[in-house]
């Protein structure tokens, strides 16, 4: 089997690969263990490697390189290397300067003030301007519903940014950004390093939301209304590398941008993308020297991998969940606060992170909020847990008694659908979830995808209940997923927490407002049950020991600043 896996890599790998990197020498051999896919003798090539190239394999195929419309992780993994913005998320998970050198804001929260650095250019050599993000802004506002989430903050908080986006909406494609009168929005360029953004409410963590998504300029050349010339390369960007060869089923490259402001910084040369979607395929290309990092791969390999020095594990702001669609597209049963905390109670979330790696790798999660978000005196998951944690825990006996009163028993059993992707350690989770739900009583049926059509289904309500993966990077936007507005269908819709949600927005004093962000997440999981904590989703990987260098901003992979060892 393994043989015939072996060659199907390299038939697949061979034409995106003629002439790219091969492995650097690998100075460890993974341990074999029962079960293992990754035995002893079959040790990452020794052949050499390219010293300015590095070859990532991942998991997904690309679907859009325009940041008014992605919301894809691993389109977001290009597009933190392709485009600058004011802010950027550090090693940390938290907001640092890019290309602002100064914020300001008013005394009443509303007025922010951006003073742009003044060698910042594109990758045509043409400089960065605030008139740039007046551009890239209002065009994100007017693209139309492709948009709809990226664009939620810059909607929900800056001054008639709503109303100027429903009238592009209604307008339709002829609706021109560069002429269309915006006097009433609060976005400004008062010269060109100078952006003015006003808005209709304070936002305590703007600069946090400004990491990503469509905050992120693009070229004034870049056409309106559509994505397509995103897929193609060679148009400008301002970030480290600009893309210069796109697949999206395949693979893409990206080369050094020389016009960036921190360019002597940059140390790789190239990089290159390659979609892998089968993690024991990505495996045996990386024992073959033909991927520098492996972005995806099952529990054994990366529990076979263990004390050596290829396995790299991202502690990322990522939480692992499961969410109901409590919905009006969704079951009736969805909707019965019982049944989501009998299917909730059924679950031994310690058991199932055992299976896919141990808390190792997947620490457990008390409740929504991964570890490494910002608390109110430190980080917000420890500060909660130390008060006492989600309370729905493993009871099976408990959801037993749940069920029966809602008048489900053997003769009788709950019937539900888990929709899940089949890339990473998805089937696996399932596979425990099926078990433990049917050791209750509860009779599951699987909706398996691939990851790239995933969450197009998910946003628009086409599911019962499903595991849910998503980076967060600030206890308010986490929440704010879930309300309401924000959701394309609404998954969730409830007045009560809309507005608890609304009340943290209102709020001025930080810290006032993450004290209120505990109480919408005991609200939202612990009280109603919408969500099932999982654990935390860390992002085992495997790296050629050689390379050095590499670094997890916030979600997003970044190896601009890698190296090879000598």
């Amino acid at each position: 089997m393994k043989k015939a896996l072996r060659t199907m890599v390299s038939v697949v790998l061979a034409a995106g690969m003629m002439g790219c990197s091969s492995g650097s020498p690998s100075g460890t051999t993974p341990t074999a263990e029962a079960g293992s896919s990754a035995p002893a003798e079959t040790a990452q090539s020794t052949e050499s490697h390219h010293p300015s190239t590095v070859t990532i394999a991942v998991f997904s195929q690309f679907t859009s390189m325009d940041p008014a419309t992605n919301g894809e992780l691993v389109n977001g993994y290009l597009l933190h290397h392709m485009y600058r913005g004011l802010y950027r998320m550090d090693e940390n998970s938290q907001p640092q300067m890019e290309l602002a050198t100064a914020h300001d804001i008013s005394e009443d929260g509303l007025i922010h003030t951006f003073t742009l650095r003044d060698d910042a250019k594109w990758s045509d050599g043409t400089p960065v301007t605030a008139q740039d993000f007046v551009y890239s802004y209002l065009r994100a506002l007017s693209y139309g519903v492709d948009a709809s989430n990226p664009i939620y903050n810059m909607t929900t908080f800056i001054k008639g940014a709503e109303e100027y986006s429903l009238n592009a909406l209604e307008v339709g494609d002829s609706f021109d950004c560069t002429t269309e009168d915006h006097s009433e929005v609060g976005i400004e360029a008062a010269d060109d390093h100078t952006l003015v953004l006003t808005l209709k409410s304070p936002c305590t963590y703007l600069n946090t939301i400004m990491c990503s998504g469509a905050w992120l300029p693009v070229h004034q050349s870049t056409p309106q209304h559509e994505s397509t010339w995103a897929l193609q390369g060679g148009y400008p960007c301002n970030g480290d590398h600009v893309l210069t060869e796109m697949n999206p089923n395949d693979k893409a490259v990206m080369v050094k941008n020389e016009h960036f402001y921190d360019k002597d910084k940059v140390t790789m040369d190239e990089i290159v993308w390659q979609v892998v979607p089968d993690t024991e395929a990505q495996h045996l290309a990386f024992q073959a020297g033909d991927i520098d990092i492996a972005t995806s791969i099952t529990s054994d390999v990366a529990k076979s991998y263990k004390g050596t020095d290829e396995l790299w594990i991202g502690l990322q702001t990522n939480t692992y969940c499961l969410t109901f669609n409590s919905g009006a597209t969704g079951p009736e049963w969805a909707q019965n606060l019982n049944l989501r905390r009998a299917v909730a109670m059924a679950i031994d979330q310690a058991a199932v992170a055992d299976v896919v790696g141990g808390e190792e790798f997947y620490p457990v999660l008390s409740s929504y909020m991964p570890l490494g978000l910002e608390g109110v005196n430190g980080d917000f998951r420890k500060e909660r847990d130390e008060e006492g944690g989600y309370t729905l825990v493993y009871n099976p006996e408990e959801s037993k008694r749940l069920l029966k009163e809602e008048g489900y028993d053997e003769n009788n059993p709950l019937k539900i659908e888990y929709y899940y992707s089949t890339n990473s350690i998805h089937n696996d989770v399932a596979t425990c979830l099926q078990q433990m739900w049917s050791a209750v009583g509860i009779e599951t049926t699987f909706k398996a995808v691939e990851s790239g059509v995933y969450y197009e289904a998910w946003y628009n309500g086409d599911f019962e209940i499903s595991r849910y993966g998503v980076a967060l990077n600030h206890p308010v936007t986490a929440l704010n997923s879930f309300t309401t507005d924000y959701q394309r269908v609404a998954r969730i819709g409830d007045a009560k927490y809309d507005e608890m949600v609304a009340d943290i927005q209102a709020t001025i004093d930080p810290k006032e407002a993450i004290r209120k962000c505990h109480a919408a997440e005991d609200y939202l999981v612990d009280e109603m049950a919408y969500i099932i904590p999982m654990f935390q989703f860390t992002l085992p990987m495997l790296r050629n020991p050689a390379l050095t260098g590499t670094q997890i901003n916030g979600a997003y992979l970044n190896f601009s600043q890698c190296t090879w060892a000598e």
